[in-house]
């Protein structure tokens, strides 16, 4: 749940459903899950699901699931694991309690873990009969089917499994980032237009006080009418954040078509790369346009402050009008300061 506190995001109830597109999501996870021929979902802090489990496996989801037993150990596993991985920053890959390879990918925006992209349900060895065994009486399985359902899992080099994680890795760190990036360049700039509208109300409070005001109260109020020109540009700069979250859709795309042949080249990695590479590029830019504009606010700010002085009177209410134009005016430079520090 996004709340705002301060014009900030409060990160304690942000949830990674808040940042990044869950159906963006769950296409890419199928679309992986299928090419690396593993299992993958994602879950939040609390380990539930928030996408659909994407190609379980029947040992999975037909044997294990289905024992309450198993269930639990299952949540509790992928919780441990998503644990591990968030506090080391980067994926973990170990064994699950049913003896099959899992890995974890955190999420992870400003230090705060919000949920844990979790694949594998694959082995890098031949299963062990007595181990499945004792696995299914556990959890009051039968050994038998249990067995049988092992024998069809994959065999997959632990060098590729390791290298899938870091490809679903790099996706959804891209996705969380720039999600977070966007909503709080909306936050920052809806605050900002906010702050100008009501410089433009107190304007309109000076107006009509005393006629001899007229003329720099005109200057002023053209001043005002420049700061929102300036409030609109930012306003098209979120389209380019918006192009990232495009630039992020191939990037899943390629990475799930590459990742089918993982450890056969090196070329897998070069695809991935090059993506995070324009990635990057493109918020450069962005950037680069922000820091532009806010010099801009800067200027048209200080110009407000300087005819605003020339409006000032003996009169109470004037002095109260201009006392909450100068409280807007610093709040929204404050504000042109944090834009211009977002991706810093």
């Amino acid at each position: 749940m996004i709340e705002i506190n301060n014009g900030m995001v409060n990160l304690d109830k942000l949830e990674v459903t808040d940042i990044i597109d869950i159906k963006l999501l769950q296409d890419f996870l199928d679309n992986f899950a299928l090419g690396m021929n593993c299992a993958a979902v994602c879950v939040d802090d609390d380990g539930r699901e928030v996408t659909s489990p994407s190609h379980y496996r029947d040992f999975c989801s037909n044997f294990i699931h289905r024992s309450s037993v198993g269930d639990d150990r299952c949540a509790a596993c992928h919780n441990e694991m998503g644990v591990k991985a968030a506090h080391m920053g980067k994926p973990y890959v170990g064994s699950c309690h049913a003896n099959l390879l899992d890995f974890a990918c955190p999420i992870v925006v400003k230090g705060r873990h919000l949920g844990t992209v979790l694949g594998g349900q694959i082995l890098d060895n031949q299963p062990k009969e007595d181990v499945i065994r004792k696995t299914a009486k556990e959890l009051n399985l039968n050994p038998e089917a249990l067995w049988t359902a092992a024998q069809k899992i994959d065999i997959v080099p632990i060098g590729n499994i390791q290298a899938a994680a870091e490809v679903l890795f790099i996706v959804v760190s891209a996705l969380a980032e720039n999600g977070y990036n966007k909503l709080e360049i909306e936050i920052l700039t809806k605050k900002l237009t906010g702050n100008f509208m009501e410089i433009s109300k107190t304007i309109g409070t000076l107006t009509g006080s005393a006629q001899e005001m007229s003329q720099s109260q005109n200057k002023l109020s053209d001043k005002i009418s420049e700061v929102s020109s300036v409030a609109k540009e930012i306003s098209d700069v979120l389209k380019s954040i918006a192009k990232i979250i495009s630039q992020t859709k191939l990037l899943g795309l390629n990475a799930s078509i590459e990742a089918a042949r993982l450890g056969n080249d090196g070329r897998t990695f070069a695809v991935v790369a090059k993506e995070i590479h324009t990635l990057s590029e493109s918020s450069n830019d962005t950037v680069v346009k922000i820091d532009v504009l806010n010099e801009q606010i800067r200027e048209k700010i200080d110009f407000t402050i300087q005819d605003a002085g020339a409006t000032l009177t003996n009169s109470q209410k004037q002095t109260d009008a201009m006392e909450n134009l100068q409280k807007m005016v610093n709040d929204s430079v404050v504000i042109a300061k944090n834009l211009e520090s977002l991706f810093r």
